[in-house]
């Protein structure tokens, strides 16, 4: 049972990777929005803060850099899924 589970998770978190690397933006954004890494623009202080959980945790004035570190740690909560306690 636990082998046929492990598949499964294997299965769904490359669907999400690969929705992740996806051109189609409407494909990645849905993807994105079950994710808990994420960043939006302070239109106040022209930051863009980066979220966890919606809950702001930095701040950065580099777009590329807030990119870089959302889609990153997102990529890593996949293979947290994929792998469990067995990271390698």
């Amino acid at each position: 049972m636990s082998e046929e589970l492990n598949k499964i998770r294997e299965r769904r978190a490359k669907k999400r990777l690969e929705a992740l690397d996806s051109e189609d933006e409407g494909v990645r954004q849905e993807v994105m929005d079950t994710l808990p890494w994420a960043f939006r623009l302070n239109k106040t202080t022209g930051f863009l803060e980066i979220l966890q959980n919606q809950e702001m945790v930095a701040i950065t004035q580099d777009p590329r850099f807030a990119e870089l570190v959302t889609d990153v740690l997102n990529r890593m909560k996949i293979a947290e899924e994929m792998f469990g306690d067995e990271m390698p």
